[in-house]
Protein backbone atom coordinates (compact mmCIF):
# COMPACT_ATOMS: atom_id res chain seq x y z
CA UNK A 1 0.00 0.00 0.00
CA UNK A 2 2.70 2.51 1.00
CA UNK A 3 4.75 1.67 -2.10
CA UNK A 4 1.75 2.26 -4.34
CA UNK A 5 1.07 5.64 -2.74
CA UNK A 6 4.73 6.57 -2.97
CA UNK A 7 4.93 5.71 -6.66
CA UNK A 8 1.76 7.67 -7.43
CA UNK A 9 2.97 10.77 -5.61
CA UNK A 10 6.41 10.43 -7.21
CA UNK A 11 4.82 10.38 -10.65
CA UNK A 12 2.72 13.44 -9.77
CA UNK A 13 5.80 15.33 -8.60
CA UNK A 14 7.72 14.35 -11.73
CA UNK A 15 4.96 15.53 -14.05
CA UNK A 16 4.70 18.85 -12.23
CA UNK A 17 8.46 19.36 -12.46
CA UNK A 18 8.38 18.63 -16.19
CA UNK A 19 5.53 21.11 -16.68
CA UNK A 20 7.30 23.85 -14.73
CA UNK A 21 10.80 23.23 -16.11
CA UNK A 22 12.12 25.88 -18.53
CA UNK A 23 11.60 24.87 -22.13
CA UNK A 24 14.27 25.10 -24.80
CA UNK A 25 11.55 26.14 -27.24
CA UNK A 26 10.19 29.63 -27.76
CA UNK A 27 7.30 30.67 -25.51
CA UNK A 28 4.39 32.44 -27.23
CA UNK A 29 2.90 35.58 -25.70
CA UNK A 30 -0.15 37.62 -26.62
CA UNK A 31 0.38 41.36 -26.25
CA UNK A 32 -1.86 44.41 -26.11
CA UNK A 33 -0.76 48.02 -26.53
CA UNK A 34 -3.25 50.66 -25.40
CA UNK A 35 -3.11 54.44 -25.73
CA UNK A 36 -5.44 57.39 -26.13
CA UNK A 37 -4.82 57.15 -29.88
CA UNK A 38 -3.53 54.00 -31.54
CA UNK A 39 -4.07 50.52 -30.14
CA UNK A 40 -2.42 47.26 -31.14
CA UNK A 41 -2.68 43.53 -30.54
CA UNK A 42 -0.44 40.68 -31.58
CA UNK A 43 1.72 37.75 -30.63
CA UNK A 44 5.44 37.32 -30.11
CA UNK A 45 7.56 34.21 -29.64
CA UNK A 46 10.32 34.66 -27.04
CA UNK A 47 13.39 32.48 -26.59
CA UNK A 48 15.93 33.33 -23.88
CA UNK A 49 14.75 36.94 -23.72
CA UNK A 50 14.84 37.55 -27.47
CA UNK A 51 11.81 37.93 -29.75
CA UNK A 52 12.07 35.39 -32.57
CA UNK A 53 8.87 35.92 -34.54
CA UNK A 54 5.44 37.52 -34.20
CA UNK A 55 2.73 39.64 -35.74
CA UNK A 56 1.03 42.94 -34.94
CA UNK A 57 -2.26 44.59 -35.91
CA UNK A 58 -2.73 48.31 -35.24
CA UNK A 59 -6.02 50.22 -35.19
CA UNK A 60 -6.84 53.91 -34.88
CA UNK A 61 -3.93 55.17 -36.98
CA UNK A 62 -4.60 58.80 -38.01
CA UNK A 63 -4.01 59.62 -41.65
CA UNK A 64 -1.95 62.79 -41.97
CA UNK A 65 -2.99 63.44 -45.54
CA UNK A 66 -6.41 63.87 -47.14
CA UNK A 67 -8.80 62.17 -46.64
CA UNK A 68 -8.58 62.42 -42.87
CA UNK A 69 -9.89 59.08 -41.64
CA UNK A 70 -8.71 56.29 -39.37
CA UNK A 71 -6.80 53.43 -40.90
CA UNK A 72 -5.11 50.24 -39.70
CA UNK A 73 -1.64 48.79 -40.07
CA UNK A 74 -0.16 45.30 -39.74
CA UNK A 75 3.18 43.57 -40.06
CA UNK A 76 5.43 40.67 -39.14
CA UNK A 77 8.27 40.82 -36.63
CA UNK A 78 11.66 41.67 -38.13
CA UNK A 79 13.99 39.02 -36.64
CA UNK A 80 17.51 39.56 -35.39
CA UNK A 81 18.86 43.06 -34.86
CA UNK A 82 19.36 46.01 -37.17
CA UNK A 83 17.82 49.20 -38.53
CA UNK A 84 14.62 49.16 -40.58
CA UNK A 85 13.60 51.94 -42.98
CA UNK A 86 10.42 52.95 -44.78
CA UNK A 87 9.65 54.84 -48.00
CA UNK A 88 10.09 58.24 -46.38
CA UNK A 89 13.52 57.39 -44.99
CA UNK A 90 12.46 56.91 -41.37
CA UNK A 91 15.00 54.79 -39.49
CA UNK A 92 13.95 52.47 -36.66
CA UNK A 93 16.65 50.47 -34.86
CA UNK A 94 15.60 47.22 -33.18
CA UNK A 95 17.25 44.50 -31.10
CA UNK A 96 14.23 42.39 -30.07
CA UNK A 97 15.35 42.19 -26.42
CA UNK A 98 12.64 41.49 -23.84
CA UNK A 99 13.59 41.41 -20.15
CA UNK A 100 10.77 40.75 -17.67
CA UNK A 101 13.05 41.77 -14.78
CA UNK A 102 13.06 45.36 -16.07
CA UNK A 103 10.36 48.01 -16.31
CA UNK A 104 9.81 48.72 -19.16
CA UNK A 105 10.50 45.17 -20.34
CA UNK A 106 11.64 46.31 -23.79
CA UNK A 107 15.11 47.18 -22.58
CA UNK A 108 16.95 48.29 -25.72
CA UNK A 109 15.85 49.56 -29.10
CA UNK A 110 12.60 47.61 -28.99
CA UNK A 111 10.96 45.42 -31.60
CA UNK A 112 10.02 46.26 -35.19
CA UNK A 113 7.36 44.88 -37.51
CA UNK A 114 7.16 45.40 -41.25
CA UNK A 115 5.24 44.53 -44.39
CA UNK A 116 5.69 45.24 -48.08
CA UNK A 117 9.45 44.69 -48.10
CA UNK A 118 10.94 46.16 -51.28
CA UNK A 119 14.66 45.65 -50.62
CA UNK A 120 16.91 44.23 -47.89
CA UNK A 121 15.82 46.54 -45.07
CA UNK A 122 13.09 48.83 -46.51
CA UNK A 123 9.35 48.35 -45.94
CA UNK A 124 6.21 50.09 -47.16
CA UNK A 125 4.74 49.67 -43.65
CA UNK A 126 7.01 50.00 -40.64
CA UNK A 127 5.77 49.54 -37.06
CA UNK A 128 8.03 50.03 -34.04
CA UNK A 129 7.38 49.28 -30.37
CA UNK A 130 9.83 50.32 -27.65
CA UNK A 131 9.98 51.09 -23.95
CA UNK A 132 9.79 54.72 -22.84
CA UNK A 133 8.34 57.90 -24.30
CA UNK A 134 8.19 58.94 -27.95
CA UNK A 135 11.72 60.34 -27.66
CA UNK A 136 13.15 57.07 -26.37
CA UNK A 137 13.53 58.19 -22.75
CA UNK A 138 12.94 55.17 -20.44
CA UNK A 139 9.95 55.46 -18.12
CA UNK A 140 8.47 52.64 -15.99
CA UNK A 141 5.27 51.27 -17.47
CA UNK A 142 5.42 53.51 -20.55
CA UNK A 143 5.78 52.27 -24.13
CA UNK A 144 5.67 53.92 -27.55
CA UNK A 145 4.09 52.64 -30.76
CA UNK A 146 5.24 54.09 -34.09
CA UNK A 147 3.60 53.63 -37.48
CA UNK A 148 5.02 54.79 -40.81
CA UNK A 149 3.13 53.75 -43.96
CA UNK A 150 3.30 54.65 -47.59
CA UNK A 151 0.13 55.15 -49.64
CA UNK A 152 -0.08 52.48 -52.34
CA UNK A 153 -2.25 52.21 -55.41
CA UNK A 154 -4.10 49.08 -56.49
CA UNK A 155 -0.96 47.70 -58.11
CA UNK A 156 1.13 48.10 -54.98
CA UNK A 157 3.01 51.13 -56.32
CA UNK A 158 3.87 53.95 -53.92
CA UNK A 159 1.72 57.04 -54.49
CA UNK A 160 2.76 59.05 -51.42
CA UNK A 161 5.90 57.95 -49.48
CA UNK A 162 4.84 59.57 -46.20
CA UNK A 163 1.13 58.95 -45.98
CA UNK A 164 1.19 58.07 -42.28
CA UNK A 165 3.83 59.00 -39.75
CA UNK A 166 2.62 58.79 -36.19
CA UNK A 167 3.61 57.66 -32.69
CA UNK A 168 1.68 57.33 -29.42
CA UNK A 169 2.78 56.53 -25.87
CA UNK A 170 0.76 54.04 -23.86
CA UNK A 171 0.82 50.80 -21.89
CA UNK A 172 1.84 47.27 -22.88
CA UNK A 173 0.77 43.93 -21.43
CA UNK A 174 2.08 40.47 -22.33
CA UNK A 175 0.24 37.27 -21.44
CA UNK A 176 1.91 33.89 -21.82
CA UNK A 177 0.04 31.21 -23.75
CA UNK A 178 0.41 27.92 -21.81
CA UNK A 179 2.38 25.19 -23.56
CA UNK A 180 0.48 22.01 -24.52
CA UNK A 181 2.89 20.04 -22.32
CA UNK A 182 1.73 22.01 -19.29
CA UNK A 183 -1.90 21.08 -20.01
CA UNK A 184 -0.87 17.44 -20.42
CA UNK A 185 1.00 17.45 -17.12
CA UNK A 186 -1.94 18.94 -15.23
CA UNK A 187 -4.31 16.37 -16.75
CA UNK A 188 -1.84 13.61 -15.89
CA UNK A 189 -1.60 14.74 -12.29
CA UNK A 190 -5.39 14.85 -12.04
CA UNK A 191 -5.68 11.30 -13.41
CA UNK A 192 -3.02 9.95 -11.05
CA UNK A 193 -4.69 11.67 -8.14
CA UNK A 194 -8.02 10.11 -9.09
CA UNK A 195 -6.38 6.65 -9.34
CA UNK A 196 -4.78 7.09 -5.93
CA UNK A 197 -8.12 8.01 -4.35
CA UNK A 198 -9.83 5.05 -6.01
CA UNK A 199 -7.19 2.64 -4.78
CA UNK A 200 -7.48 4.04 -1.30
CA UNK A 201 -11.25 3.55 -1.30
CA UNK A 202 -10.96 0.00 -2.66
CA UNK A 203 -8.37 -0.92 -0.01
CA UNK A 204 -10.56 0.51 2.71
Amino acid sequence: MKCDKLSVFSCCALLLLLALAPSAQAQTFNFIFTSSGMNATGTVDLLSGVAQSGTISVSGVPVEASPSTLISAAGNLLPGTGVAKNQNGDYLPYDNLVNFANNPILTGNGIDFGSGQYNSDHYNSLIGLWGGDVYGNPSPGLYTLFVGEALLDGGGNVVVPEYVYHSDAGTLTLTAIPEPSAYAAVIGVAILGFVAIRRRKVSA
